[in-house]
């Protein structure tokens, strides 16, 4: 018996066709504000893509951005039991990150250990070590460190069918390993990190204060994330402004125009647009 397939057709056979958005999934902030702005009147598709690299730029002497992310992982931490948090510290140590926290009233207890992780990678440090040919090696345990980090998200993801999520807060252990310093290794890292992040889902977060890092190697960073979420902060008369552009998000529909950022009581930030009505 033959089965003849149109011209011009693929033959399908025991498959039937798939009803999931072939665009990917969304993942809502849990910042009413702030998703209201993903998709705005270009799409009814909102949120941050599943397994997006995000980049977190801003300047060294604002908080706002930190307290970002971490009111996102908040959100998330509290919306599903299944929505597992990896929140990595480099530039702070465990009792300072819990204080930002603490600070605005933002309870983490109740998830520690049980779907939140502080990965502490403060008391770390590269080590210098010579080869045979007594030429400079560096160790980068820094990295070595992030890459088990993702392995486990990787592991939770695959044995539990959980949703992984992360913040690695902040990205200035790339000078001290001297990874901003080699283009190559840079490029290879961030590589297998976003094909990573692909199979594990979620969304992940990189924090990078502004002009610390090589020129380039902040370039290279913006050029491999697929979302870069910019803060600026300027002083208009007697008041500082935060201020914060989506200035790149693919796979979501959003107007890149600047937002002022402010703390609120209701959802932690309010973002409103600072164009002049």
């Amino acid at each position: 018996m033959s089965i003849e397939t149109p011209k011009g057709e693929i033959e399908r056979i025991g498959k039937k066709e798939s009803n999931k958005d072939s665009r990917g999934e969304l993942i809502l902030t849990g910042i009413r504000s702030l998703d209201q702005k993903l998709g705005m009147e270009l799409s009814t598709r909102r949120g941050l893509p599943e397994g997006s690299l995000i980049l977190v730029s801003y300047p060294s002497e604002t908080v706002i951005p930190t307290l970002f992310t971490q009111r996102i992982m908040l959100n998330l931490a509290d919306k599903s039991k299944d929505n597992v948090i990896f929140y990595v510290h480099s530039g702070r140590p465990y009792d300072h990150v819990l204080r930002s926290f603490q600070a605005y009233e933002w309870d983490v207890s109740p998830y520690e250990n049980k779907n939140w992780y502080f990965e502490n990678m403060f008391d770390l440090s590269s080590t210098a070590m010579n080869t045979t040919l007594k030429l400079g090696k560096i160790e980068v345990r820094r990295k070595t460190y992030v890459k088990k980090i993702i392995e486990r998200m990787k592991h939770v993801k695959e044995t539990q069918n959980k949703q992984c999520f992360s913040v690695f807060d902040d990205l200035l252990w790339m000078k001290e390993d001297r990874l901003d310093e080699d283009a190559n290794a840079l490029i290879t890292f961030l590589k297998e990190s976003i094909m990573s992040f692909a199979k594990i889902g979620g969304v992940h977060f990189f924090l990078l204060p502004q002009d610390v890092l090589d020129p380039v190697a902040e370039r290279i960073i913006m050029n491999a994330a697929q979302g870069i979420f910019y803060f600026s902060r300027n002083v208009v008369g007697s008041r500082i402004k935060d201020n914060f552009t989506i200035t790149k998000l693919m796979g979501v529909a959003y107007i890149s125009e600047t937002l002022e950022i402010t703390p609120s009581e209701v959802e932690g930030f309010k973002i409103e647009s600072t164009a002049k009505i």
